[in-house]
């Protein structure tokens, strides 16, 4: 064996491979298989003979809009099974359907200002505490299931943050025109946010001398958007490009050319946008609001007075509720500016006292010599009368005066004018004998459970367009609200929202006195008014959320330094607003389309009809990883009870066989004894 095992042949396992060395090399050798993979495949090492001889890769173009295609494949099958109007907890109720019905009506009422009848009154409250416990169990199956199915509940706000994504370029490139490349801003002092102020006071300041002081551009009609809305979600992508491309004519630069003349009294002016205004007040109160607004402090022509006028804020870069809003908002007054059905007003007014006056108006004969003429040019009227409607987005603007004055504390008065600019709404007749106060929309994120709480941006803002429009002559003094489904902008409710109500709003849910807001607010500015003047911009940051951060244009960087452009090229997102986003309950005050539909009161169960077997119920509302698990363990248990039922058949019929095979036996031995026996009979007969 010894001599035998010299002599044995070569083992053939690595017979012709290469060696170790040939796979121990560097990337940067041009032998090694990955340097030889890349060079061969990426275009950044092809030889230019190699591109030459490469496919050409072609964007498709869309030949409607000559825009690059993004997306060749559309995948329509999502929302497919999702039942629109389907009430999905399963919990029975503790009330009837009669006691249901009942509800309803006394609601109905209420939420439309109807006389309500006083037999339903009665028992509405008789039904307080089984409307109490069912609205407790209604509640937190909601707040379990908006936590669970966060992401399908947001799923459908996809395509509004792909088109937020190309407003916030196009505002942004108009907004930073103004600036210089790269503008560095170091942050001068924090003035305290007015949600922070605590005087603890009996009285705050209250809004005074409300008046308009100039309206001009087109007011639509209001009209029935049921048939509006189901176009409106088959091309809400076309009437955003159409808004964007003509955003540069949408809001005139000189609406608020005539408030410094009517600005004469010793007091601070503040020209102010709506959305600048609500950024003051409730900025930080969420993560998708505006961060960042351009302001500029200037000397007033009256003693020891300064001129604050602040510019539109900045888009903000977290794709939440005001970014959904202010999309629905630009694509839906698209829609009215391109449909031809829509019935319009123009008005150009600059009013030097319009007010709310319960005196009759004096009539007066026409004296037609207080009539001016002036001759145009016939380009002149053309260009003047033009009311085409594809010209460009057909919108208005108001400037509002209104007036803060008072003492703040023992030390501090505030004296402040106000001029705030911002949008009509539509008018309530043809004739434009009353312009509503306000007409917003309101995104509902869960209508198969009913409508959500408005937010405290949303309430701010409504609370303060009931209150400065109410209080002009040929406003209304309420508001309406259009609420839509967000995955189809399909109609669900549209209800008034009065002064009163919003403000019971602000205190129960938000806990938000407006008095005390609108001093905190007042106390703010005057500390902005003794900043000196020049160019400005007010931030708010998360690390400071009693601040508001007053930043300035500077040449020295230091490691705080913020950069204007690149603050803003930060591409939007949604990622921050997922993850902080709040729950919004469900109001249960307010009838939609849904509880007609159940027959159902809002924040209530489903009623147990007569005759009907309970249905299965789930504790809570489980997530994605625990239904797997439940499904897999109902499915082991099947598998189990099916073995026992099987061990059970087999041990069953084992005994009907031995039972019959015993039977047999006793059959076979009595006929075995009955054949002896007549056996033995015969042979004893014989």
């Amino acid at each position: 064996m010894s001599g035998n095992g010299g002599n044995r042949p070569p083992s053939t396992f690595f017979q012709n491979q290469p060696p170790y060395t040939h796979f121990n090399k560097s990337f940067e050798d041009p032998s090694d298989a990955l340097f030889c993979h890349l060079n061969e495949v990426h275009p950044v090492f092809m030889t230019p003979e190699h591109q030459a001889n490469d496919y050409i890769f072609e964007m498709l173009l869309d030949p409607r809009t000559k825009k690059e295609v993004d997306h060749i494949f559309y995948d329509y099958s999502s929302g497919v099974k999702q039942r629109v109007g389907h009430f999905p907890i399963l919990l029975p109720s503790n009330m009837t359907k009669v006691e249901h019905t009942v509800g309803l009506r006394v609601i109905e009422a209420w939420q439309e200002y109807k006389e309500v009848n006083e037999q339903d009154v009665i028992q509405w409250r008789q039904l307080e505490s089984a409307r109490m416990k069912d609205k407790t169990t209604f509640d937190k199956c909601v707040m379990d299931f908006s936590n669970t199915q966060k992401e399908s509940i947001y799923a459908p706000c996809e395509r509004l943050v792909r088109l937020y994504k190309q407003l916030y370029t196009a505002k942004l490139t108009k907004l930073l025109e103004a600036y210089p490349e790269n503008l560095a801003l170091n942050t001068c002092v924090g003035l305290p946010h007015p949600q922070s102020f605590k005087a603890s006071r009996t009285e705050y300041l209250q809004m005074e001398n409300v008046r308009m002081v100039k309206h001009q551009g087109w007011v639509p009609v209001l009209g029935n958007y049921i048939n509006e809305m189901q176009r409106f979600n088959l091309r809400i992508e076309n009437y955003m490009d159409y808004y964007i491309n003509n955003i540069k004519s949408i809001l005139p630069d000189d609406i608020t050319c005539h408030t410094n003349k009517e600005a004469k009294k010793p007091a601070h002016q503040i020209h102010i946008p709506l959305e600048s205004l609500l950024f003051l007040l409730t900025t930080g109160s969420s993560a998708d609001l505006p961060t960042e607004v351009p302001l500029e402090i200037s000397d007033s022509s009256a003693e020891s007075s300064k001129v604050v006028k602040f510019e539109e804020p900045l888009p903000p870069r977290v794709c939440g509720w005001f970014a959904h809003k202010q999309v629905v908002e630009n694509a839906f007054e698209t829609l009215l500016s391109r449909n031809n059905d829509t019935q319009w007003l123009y008005m150009d007014n600059y009013v030097a006292e319009q007010e709310k006056t319960e005196e009759t108006p004096e009539i007066r004969a026409v004296d037609y010599t207080e009539r001016r003429f002036r001759a145009y040019k016939i380009e002149q009227y053309l260009e003047k009368v033009s009311t085409k409607a594809e010209e460009c987005v057909k919108t208005n603007c108001a400037v509002i005066e209104w007036h803060l004055n008072g003492k703040i504390d023992e030390l501090n008065t505030a004296q402040l004018q106000f001029f705030t600019q911002l949008k009509m709404s539509p008018s309530n007749d043809e004739y434009g004998v009353q312009l509503l106060s306000s007409h917003s929309i309101k995104l509902e994120y869960k209508p198969q459970f009913g409508a959500e709480q408005m937010t405290k941006y949303e309430l701010i803002k409504e609370w303060f367009r009931v209150k400065l429009f109410g209080q002009c002559k040929g406003f209304s003094d309420y508001a309406i609200c259009l609420r839509v489904a967000v995955h189809d902008f399909s109609q669900q409710l549209t209800h008034k929202l009065m002064l009163a109500n919003i403000e019971k709003q602000l205190v129960e849910v938000h806990q938000v006195d407006m008095p005390k807001l609108l001093t905190g607010l007042a106390d703010t500015l005057n500390l902005l008014a003794k900043i000196p003047t020049g160019k400005y911009f007010l931030r708010f940051s998360a690390k400071f959320p009693n601040k508001l951060l007053l930043s300035a244009p500077t040449n020295e960087i230091t490691s705080n330094t913020v950069f204007l452009h690149s603050l803003t090229k930060v591409e939007p997102s949604d990622l921050v607003f997922m993850t902080e986003v709040q729950h919004l309950p469900i109001v249960d005050s307010l009838c939609t389309a849904l509880h007609k539909q159940h027959k159902i009161m809002p924040c209530a169960l489903k009623p147990q009809l007569r005759g009907q077997s309970q249905t299965k119920v789930f504790g809570k509302i489980l997530s994605d990883e625990e239904f797997v698990l439940r499904r897999m363990r109902a499915k082991l248990e099947s598998e189990k009870k099916k073995k026992e039922e099987r061990s059970k058949s087999i041990k069953s019929r084992r005994k009907k066989v031995k039972a019959r095979k015993a039977k047999q036996r006793r059959k076979r031995r009595m006929e075995e004894a009955a054949n002896e026996e007549a056996i033995e009979k015969f042979i004893n007969e014989c």
